[in-house]
């Protein structure tokens, strides 16, 4: 797929890890961190890209990195902050603790893509991703509304857009394993050990 000018990448790597006692970005996967794998896999897609980390070791010389506006309210705070960075309507989302998600996968998102659509996520069957998609700018209105009134749960605002679903558990690259979401050390190692068995 041809770069894309009018399209923001956004790394969310805001997350405080508790349960896995490291930073996620900085976890490593055949001698890359996952903030890297992640950013090689989107960079030719994506006129810029948008790193949503408050820690300073998170850091790529050629991405923006972004802080938090609002502390502590999980991932709504990074989307909200990164989409008042982004200067494209379009922005492509993906959590760092999704780092196997390989390039096919994001350029399905590009294809399936719509002006009328304010948020694109996928789906396995009936399981969503909300935290893998496509969010347009406008987005930022109606999730600053949502965090006024304490309310910071992504699945339920998407649902106040207009949004589709997008099931990929029948295309091309899709395997049981790259959409892995990494939260313990277990998920961690598991991870790794069925990845290099493939």
């Amino acid at each position: 797929m041809k770069f894309q000018n009018n399209i923001t990448g956004i790394i969310l790597a805001g997350g405080k890890s508790s349960r896995i006692g490291t930073d996620k970005a900085l976890l490593k996967f055949q001698g890359q961190t996952f903030i890297q794998t992640i950013y090689d896999n989107i960079k030719e897609l994506c006129s810029e890209v948008i790193i949503s980390s408050n820690n300073p070791e998170v850091k790529i010389s050629e991405a923006k990195i972004v802080a938090d506006k609002i502390e502590n309210i999980g991932p709504a705070g990074g989307i909200f902050s990164a989409l008042s960075a982004s200067e494209t309507e379009k922005n492509m989302i993906v959590s760092v603790d999704t780092p196997f998600i390989p390039t096919a996968l994001f350029e399905f998102l590009i294809k399936h893509n719509t002006d009328d659509t304010d948020v694109l996520i996928i789906s396995e069957g009936t399981k969503l991703h909300p935290l893998i998609g496509m969010y347009s700018k406008k987005f930022k209105q109606i999730l600053s509304k949502e965090i006024k009134k304490g309310n910071y749960k992504i699945r339920d605002i998407i649902k106040k857009t207009s949004y589709k679903i997008i099931n990929i558990s029948e295309e091309h690259f899709y395997s049981k394993n790259i959409l892995q979401n990494i939260n313990t050390e277990d998920d961690y190692n598991s991870a790794i050990e069925d990845l290099k068995s493939i």
